[in-house]
């Protein structure tokens, strides 16, 4: 049996349609990789052949960049627009003397500001959210179909350690996720501009705080998930790689005459489970990345368009809107990394999970 008939056979035993589907949605919604399959992948591997063209990415990458920045460019003139009605109802109030009605219109401007920036950065922190909650699921589909084969290959400790262990901490991460950081994010945001009405600075430390708590908190949960998570496939890893190493041994020794014969049958079909796995979690990459260029790139939009609008109305506006729009683009890079950041975290569970299995190279 050759290892095109182990492979085939393998694929066909499982139910990879799920996963097919939510490849499909990925690739067709972030525009950025072609959709490829499970078969694809390993004939290129298999073949020597590169996954995808790297010039046709970088391309579509640009596309994408300028596309969501012309989007966000209509909001960033209606800014710009009550920007400049503040401008003129100051330059009024000192020709006029009449500060009183210029304070309450500069107050209503600032107030309309203030919706237009609320409103776009909350369909942003939901945006944020979606994303997460597509990325916890396609770690739900990935892990039935991972970790089956990691104990096919003799992984039968990691695969009874791991599936638990990486099913807790991607639930737990998606709660910690969408309940306290993404929020936090989100209020900084809303006290930025909350701050912008007023002449004072009464809550820019508790928006940068927030920020910066959102920050250390994505990667102090990410460090420990990761760090439990790694430590267990290293003290697993050991003990199934003596299991293995112990039935190729026994194999080789103690059953005559094919002993060895069925030694090397065993080193193919574990070659060939382990292919098929790591092509399963290629498609996993590839669906996580494509999961994040969307967001990441339209949220990076948005910021360059607050960081642009803050400029330009520094010598229109008032000295606190033009600040509380640069703020808001610094919680939009904000919300960019914290959400690149937790799927790091899944990029880190697929590749622990396509880096083992088979046990330690051995030679009769």
């Amino acid at each position: 049996m050759d290892h095109e008939t182990i492979i085939e056979e393998q694929l066909d035993s499982m139910d990879l349609s799920e996963l097919e589907d939510i490849m499909g949605e990925a690739t067709q919604s972030g525009g950025v990789f072609d959709e490829i399959t499970v078969d694809q992948i390993i004939d290129n591997l298999l073949n020597g052949q590169p996954l995808f063209d790297s010039d046709r990415i970088i391309d579509n990458l640009i596309d994408l960049f300028l596309m969501e920045v012309k989007s966000s460019v209509f909001l960033g003139c209606e800014i710009l627009a009550v920007c400049i009605i503040i401008g003129l109802l100051s330059n009024f109030s000192n020709s006029f003397g009449n500060k009183t009605v210029s304070s309450l219109g500069t107050v209503i401007c600032s107030c309309v500001i203030i919706a237009l920036c609320i409103g776009n950065f909350y369909q942003t922190y939901e945006y944020c959210q979606d994303t997460m909650n597509t990325m916890t699921t396609t770690m739900e589909i990935l892990l039935p179909i991972m970790i089956p084969l990691l104990i096919a290959m003799g992984g039968i400790s990691s695969g009874g350690i791991l599936n638990p262990v990486i099913i807790g901490a991607v639930t737990g991460f998606n709660f910690f996720m969408q309940h306290v950081v993404l929020p936090m994010v989100f209020l900084s945001a809303v006290f930025i501009l909350i701050n912008s009405i007023t002449e004072k600075d009464y809550v820019k430390k508790l928006s940068g705080f927030l920020r910066k708590a959102a920050i250390f908190l994505t990667g102090l949960a990410v460090t420990i998930f990761s760090g439990i998570t790694a430590i267990q496939g290293i003290v697993t890893k050991s003990a199934d790689g003596i299991l293995i190493n112990t039935a190729r041994f026994s194999l080789d020794n103690f059953v005559p005459i094919v002993g060895g014969f069925a030694a090397d049958s065993l080193d193919m079909v574990i070659s060939c489970v382990g292919l098929v796995k790591n092509a399963i979690g290629i498609i996993g990459i590839i669906i996580i990345i494509s999961l994040l260029i969307i967001p990441v790139i339209k949220i990076l939009s948005i910021a360059v368009v607050y960081k642009v609008i803050a400029i330009a109305a520094e010598p229109i506006a008032t000295k606190n809107i033009s600040d509380s729009l640069n703020e808001i683009g610094t919680a939009a890079i904000t919300m960019t990394v914290v959400l690149a950041v937790g799927a790091l975290m899944f990029l880190i569970f697929i590749t622990i999970i396509m880096g083992m299995g088979g046990g330690s190279l051995w030679t009769s």
